[in-house]
């Protein structure tokens, strides 16, 4: 793989600050990383980065020892930390407030916090919400006419780390999506909850988006409780739930409407596990395109991949109010489970072409040769970008691009830290009516110096994988902003965050 610098904007808006902001309250383990640890003059005063291992892995070093991990690029500026009530989590909403100011909200194992992140330079917790089952992973906003409400999930990690004055594993309050009104910023208040009976361990992550007017959820649920490949479906997938803010008065309830399905036909085996997604509404202005004005999950599915699912049929009470009433009793009555919850996401494409770095001619993965503890299998992360690009000025054809982002997350290794992907999610096929998204791999990245490394396990399992990312695209030409590009209207990065190896960002021009 290409060793190559990435290019940060000397320049940032409040939101980018911001951003750089929450990121220093997560990364607690360790601090701020970057592509070098040092910055050089070169000829006729240009920059240039000198390119030296940041990853510390030799006997006497203390990865918990923060004056130990003192490494970053000058073109990135610590702006502030806040210890909060409790650490911190690996996910974090940030939003604009109707009164005016930006919140960061932030989950924190069994606390949910609400952090003034108005001022990056000054932050201060504003409220917290006490969740006591363990662990609140993941969290997302949402406004509605004025109110604010944050989604909240539950699930076991560690069985032995469920509360004793709660229950066991299986109980609906240890593993249920929770919706909160953080309105009132001091004073969060709990509104309603819903558990699907067969996903013991509880939803991982969650995402909330629009749909023709309609706010709807959608949670990543790990595993079933018995699971049965015969009957089509993978083991985990995705709850759509619609939240239903008309029917009761000022007390919106969540109403599971379906779920999307990986079938387990179209894997190769492996570690099938829905992990994380992002939900998108086509951003293409082509009326043409046949995908124009539908809505997609990107789902990150480990071994399985990239899965894309259209949800723009889900049950709507804008739209056919008796097939949602039909479809909301049925998932009700049946607990979310799969033998009552009948709607399907229809599936519209896959990607799992992975990395091969043994050169056998197979993609690395469990299901063929060269797993690694899923240095290039174990897809965690999947995101598109939320604009699409004309790469014509970098050599390829005109027109515009959807790209989407994918990351792994690596548990142990022999070699290496853990993959990154960019893919062209634009092409596709229609056969007999059906559409179908066709990916191609554009490039493959990973930390340099990787090939140096490994993640030994134990009590340092995941330690410089990959984690989470956040993406930008920006323009270019604009009066008083620097234009870094290279040539194009637009100039794009990924923030890309990992556990102990801190962020790094990624110009995603020189990746293509």
């Amino acid at each position: 793989m290409d060793m190559f610098v990435a290019k940060v904007a000397a320049l940032l808006d409040k939101k980018v600050i911001i951003a750089a902001t929450v990121l220093a309250l997560l990364i607690f383990s360790a601090t701020l990383y970057a592509l070098s640890s040092s910055f050089i003059e070169g000829l006729g005063g240009d920059e240039e980065w000198v390119m030296v291992d940041p990853l510390i892995q030799e006997e006497g070093h203390d990865h918990r020892n923060s004056s130990q991990h003192e490494f970053g690029t000058p073109n990135i500026d610590f702006v502030n930390f806040n210890p909060l009530t409790l650490p911190g989590n690996a996910e974090v909403q940030i939003a604009d407030s109707p009164d005016g100011n930006t919140y960061a909200y932030q989950a924190g194992w069994k606390e949910m916090h609400i952090t003034d992140v108005t001022n990056p330079y000054n932050t201060s917790v504003m409220g917290v919400y006490n969740d006591p089952y363990t662990q609140v992973l993941d969290v997302k906003y949402l406004e509605y006419n004025g109110r604010e409400y944050v989604i909240l999930q539950n699930q076991l990690v560690d069985p032995g780390n469920s509360d004793p004055n709660v229950g066991n594993w299986e109980d609906p309050a240890q593993v249920s999506v929770t919706l909160v009104d953080v309105t009132n910023k001091a004073n969060p208040e709990y509104i309603d909850s819903w558990y699907d009976v067969d996903h013991p361990s509880g939803p991982h992550n969650l995402y909330t988006h629009m749909i023709d007017g309609e706010w709807y959820i959608f949670v990543a649920n790990p595993d079933y409780d018995q699971c049965d490949v015969g009957t089509g479906d993978a083991c985990g997938g995705v709850t759509i739930a619609h939240l239903n803010f008309a029917a009761y008065g000022d007390l919106p309830r969540i109403v599971k409407v379906g779920e999307a399905e990986v079938s387990w036909e179209t894997t190769n085996g492996g570690w099938i596990y829905i992990h994380d997604m992002t939900v998108q509404t086509w951003p293409g202005e082509d009326t043409n395109d046949p995908r124009f004005g539908h809505t997609y999950i990107y789902g990150a599915y480990w071994e399985a991949g990239l899965r894309i699912f259209d949800t723009t049929d889900v049950p709507h009470p804008q739209k056919d109010l008796a097939e949602y009433l039909w479809h909301g009793s049925l998932c009700r009555l049946s607990g979310g489970s799969q033998a009552g919850c009948l709607w399907r996401a229809p599936e519209v494409g896959l990607w799992m072409n992975f990395s091969d770095l043994n050169g056998d001619g197979d993609p690395d993965a469990g299901w063929s040769s060269n797993e690694n503890g899923g240095r290039a299998s174990y897809i965690h992360y999947a995101e598109p970008f939320d604009k699409m690009v004309d790469a014509s000025h970098i050599g390829y054809p005109s027109g515009k691009m959807h790209l989407t982002f994918l990351a792994t997350e690596v548990l142990e290794t022999s070699v290496g830290v853990g993959l990154a992907y960019l893919i062209d999610t634009t092409p596709y096929e229609i056969i007999n009516g059906k559409l179908t998204f066709k990916p191609k791999l554009i490039h493959d990245w990973e930390i340099p110096f990787a090939e140096e490394h490994f993640i030994p396990g134990g009590e340092e399992w995941l330690l410089f994988s990959p984690h989470n990312a956040d993406l930008e695209i920006f323009q270019t030409g604009l009066q008083d902003k620097p234009d870094t590009s290279h040539g194009g209207a637009w100039d794009g990065r990924i923030y890309l965050s990992h556990y102990h190896s801190g962020v790094w960002v990624i110009d995603v021009e020189t990746l293509m």
